[in-house]
């Protein structure tokens, strides 16, 4: 048995992004449709819940490929922090 065809609002709400997200998509090439409209001037687009999933696959990070939360240690030495503020302060006039 074959899946059968989204509309873009099932197709959006599966990825959980506006119909006009989706349409964007697809103008970029990013997701695939079906045209089952008979008219030239405006297309009936279907999506396969494969190409969808694909998608969601393609798009998936996962957390090895995440940059490091952490960031780098600096260490700051006080006297060093100190000396700055001082010199700061005797610029004041």
């Amino acid at each position: 048995m074959t899946d059968a065809l989204l509309s873009p609002a099932e197709a959006a709400r599966d990825l959980c992004i506006s119909e006009k997200h989706l349409r964007a998509l697809t103008v970029a090439g990013e997701i695939p449709y079906v045209n089952v409209g008979l008219g030239g001037k405006r297309e009936t687009r279907r999506y396969d819940p494969g190409d969808i999933e694909a998608f969601r696959q393609a798009r998936t990070i996962s957390a090895a490929k995440l940059p490091s939360a952490r960031l780098p240690r600096l260490f700051i030495d006080a006297s060093d922090f100190q000396a700055r503020l001082d010199a700061r302060r005797k610029r004041r006039p």
